[in-house]
Parts: structure tokens; C-alpha cells; sequence
């Protein structure tokens, strides 16, 4: 399985790699104080990069985030002390 991770790590690069190779062509980014001078490509990649930790960030906030606190709350509930219950019949019948 490790492997199989390694090579689409690998895929993903290069393919990063020939977008960025192919869009070499300049341009301008302008923000509002400053502009930014850089290639296609990397305007690309980096706006994808952007768009999945943005993503990532997300769903981070608003599911993993709830269902950790879930966890939390339900193992305290099981891991409380119950009341001890007093044994109505011996186990052997008698």
C-alpha cells in the first residue's frame, strides 16, 4: 500500500511539474497594495494548493471537529462510574 501512495505522489508531481513547464507564459497578479509578477503555471499550482488546504480547513471545522467533541462526551459517559447494583439471586441457584 505504501508503494501504491509513493507512485501517485509521483504522478501528482510530475503532472504538477509539466502544468508548470507548459504555462510559462508571464503574468501579473494585483492585489490591492501590491502586484505580484510570476508564470501561469505557478499561479495554477498555487491556486490549487490554496483551493485544498482551504478545503481541508473546512471540513475540518465543521465535521471533524463535531464528531471529535461526540467522542469525547461518549467515552466520558461510559468511562463514569455507574451505580453499584445489589445482587437480588446468588448465581448457583440456591
Amino acid at each position: 500500500m505504501k508503494v501504491f501512495r509513493l507512485l501517485v505522489l509521483l504522478a501528482v508531481l510530475i503532472v504538477g511539474l509539466i502544468i508548470g513547464a507548459v504555462n510559462m507564459t508571464a503574468m501579473s497578479i494585483n492585489l490591492l497594495f501590491t502586484q505580484l509578477n510570476t508564470s501561469v503555471g505557478v499561479a495554477l499550482i498555487a491556486a490549487l494548493l490554496i483551493g485544498v488546504v482551504v478545503g481541508a480547513g473546512l471540513v475540518l471545522v465543521s465535521v471533524v471537529i463535531p464528531l471529535y467533541s461526540q467522542l469525547r462526551r461518549a467515552n466520558k459517559l461510559a468511562a463514569a462510574p455507574s451505580a453499584p447494583v445489589a445482587p437480588s439471586q446468588s448465581f448457583d441457584g440456591r
